[in-house]
């Protein structure tokens, strides 16, 4: 029965290694087939250096910040009239530090910090083709296949206050939604060979009480539209590795109706690797960053992150019998 266990939640070890920082993407992984029934938790912790916002894909031209973050996911697999289905929830305590240019001889810029709680998001995924809903017994003779899901994630905000400078949070809500694409390339589960699409639209509401920076009565950031991409293969039945791509296209900001010289139009890139310690327990390691891109956008990203999972095995098998 050991090594059942192990085998069924190799793969659902992994699907909570999500960005959880909407501008560093979802990770590999993560837009794959997974049995009901499991019950999780992924605590992370990201390191950044870029001139982005510490939330919510905001490009600061003049800014260099350094970000550090703790976002940590809640999850629960189930199913829907045979579907795949899970929900997720996240917090996303961290600090921020760093300069930005300011044309106000008032603010303390250039030297910047803050701390609390950076953007967080609840979210649904469904299955719509290839995604069954199967108990993690029926899912280590599961042989891989194509799966689309349909994902609704929405933002929250964190910690805000408009008379700083900087802050984590983002004071408006974020609306995503995409379609995660999982592609087998193998039909070996032990050596298994993935390609992940997933393909995305953000939508923001508006901010009525901007920063005082932007010297702003209101501020509102355009749709961006995203691409995330991973191809990841098992070298063993514990490890995994692979290489990341991600588009992003869209997102300038408004100030006062006033469209700024921000638009995000970057090709980022990096790699991962994971492994298997226990069979309720999983590592994922990831560094990455912007490879070219508009407006001198600048991101250099390394996530470490773990995930631990429980499912009732024994309640399944009293079922079966």
């Amino acid at each position: 029965m050991r090594k059942l266990y192990l085998c069924c939640l190799f793969i659902p070890g992994f699907l909570l290694n999500s960005l959880l920082v909407s501008a560093q993407g979802d990770g590999p992984r993560t837009f794959l087939l997974s049995p009901t029934g499991l019950w999780g938790l992924n605590p992370k912790w990201m390191d950044m250096s870029q001139n982005f916002l510490p939330s919510g894909n905001i490009l600061i031209k003049n800014a260099d910040l350094k970000v550090d973050v703790f976002p940590t996911t809640a999850f629960h697999t189930f199913g829907i009239k045979g579907r795949f289905a899970q929900v997720l929830v996240m917090v996303n305590p961290g600090s921020a530090s760093g300069t930005v240019e300011a044309n106000r001889p008032d603010l303390p810029a250039p030297h910047v910090k803050a701390s609390g709680l950076s953007d967080g998001f609840v979210g649904f995924k469904l299955g719509l083709i290839g995604a069954p809903a199967i108990n993690v017994l029926d899912y280590s003779k599961h042989t891989p296949a194509f799966s689309m899901m349909g994902y609704l994630r929405i933002w929250y905000s964190g910690t805000y206050d408009s008379k700083k400078p900087l802050n984590l949070g983002t004071n408006r809500l974020t609306y995503e939604l995409g379609f995660p694409i999982g592609i087998p390339l193998s039909k070996n589960p032990k050596r298994a060979t993935w390609l992940e699409v997933y393909p995305c639209i953000q939508l923001y509401s508006t901010n009525n009480d901007p920063t005082i920076v932007t010297m702003a009565d209101k501020s509102h950031q355009l749709p961006l539209f995203l691409v995330e991409n991973h191809l990841t293969h098992n070298f063993s039945t514990k490890f995994w590795a692979g290489a990341d791509l991600r588009y992003q296209y869209g997102g300038t900001l408004e100030l006062d109706d006033v469209k700024q010289d921000n638009k995000i139009n970057i090709l980022g890139g990096g790699v991962s690797a994971g492994y298997q310690v226990l069979p309720f327990l999983s590592t994922v390691a990831s560094y990455g960053g912007i490879m070219v891109g508009d407006n001198d956008a600048r991101s250099n990203m390394f996530r470490l992150s773990v995930v631990f999972v429980y499912v009732n095995t024994q309640k399944l098998k009293q079922a079966g019998n």
